[in-house]
């Protein structure tokens, strides 16, 4: 039952992040990857603040956490496609590029993930608050 619902979340991950390309790429045409960066970015978000959510302060569904982090968010992230344009950047000659591209999406993912655990802390203190009311 797990495969399937981490093959149902990829599935729909992985569209999403296709759409998602497609829009950038007809709407901003520049050298940098922002498509794959902002995804990775946004997934470094997503994937903390679940999991953090989901697994410390409320008890999900073992198959719907899944589903949606292994899923979901690792259909949706792309380490292959960040290598590979990071590839294509410098044999294009584009070094600068390239060092930007791979020095903001490690630095910008692991900021994010960090403030996925912090909101999803900040968000389970303000439940519990409201809770109390």
């Amino acid at each position: 039952m797990e495969y399937i619902c981490i093959g149902i979340g990829g599935f729909f991950g992985a569209v999403l992040r296709y759409l998602i390309a497609i829009y950038f790429t007809k709407t901003y045409h520049t050298v940098f990857p922002f498509e794959t960066f902002m995804i990775n970015i946004l997934g470094s978000f997503l994937l903390s603040f679940i999991a953090n959510f989901t697994m410390e302060e409320y008890e999900v569904n073992t198959y719907f956490r899944l589903a949606i982090t292994t899923g979901f968010i690792g259909a949706f992230t792309t380490f292959s496609t960040f290598s590979v344009e990071t590839i294509n950047l410098l044999k294009a000659g584009k070094i600068y590029i390239a060092l930007n591209y791979v020095t903001l999406s490690i630095i910008g993912g692991l900021l994010m993930s960090y403030l996925g655990f912090k909101f999803a802390d900040k968000t389970f203190e303000l439940l519990k608050e409201r809770e109390k009311e």
